[in-house]
């Protein structure tokens, strides 16, 4: 039998998360992903607001959600569809940033 290191293009790699494409963009065209947190900015006595909101699947809904929870717990959310017709989001970040650097450091500590 023949082992091999796993390539990062290699979907069972454990550093490598898949990531499922909604269908929709944001408002400057770009892709949205599960897992990305989209904003948008609203304007309050107290200046410019920026919410964020993380996009799942809603498995009992069979739909792609954006979660309003304010602990982002998917308690609470709202249909994406529904809020990119009302609302003009941006991708800000996602869920996997801080995994990316540590990623990262782990490869830089295997390499040396």
């Amino acid at each position: 039998m023949i082992y091999r290191k796993p390539a990062y293009n290699d979907f069972s790699h454990p550093n490598i998360i898949p990531q499922q494409f909604t269908g929709f963009t944001d408002k400057f065209g770009i892709d949205i992903y599960e897992g990305d947190i989209i904003s948008d900015w609203t304007e309050t006595d107290e200046g410019l607001l920026e919410s964020n909101m993380q996009v799942f699947w809603n498995e009992p809904t069979g739909s792609w959600h954006l979660d309003n929870s304010s602990k982002q717990d998917q308690t609470c959310s709202v249909d994406l569809w529904l809020e990119l017709n009302d609302f003009e989001y941006a991708i800000t970040s996602n869920i996997f940033e801080g995994r990316k650097e540590k990623i990262k450091e782990k490869d830089k500590q295997e390499q040396a």
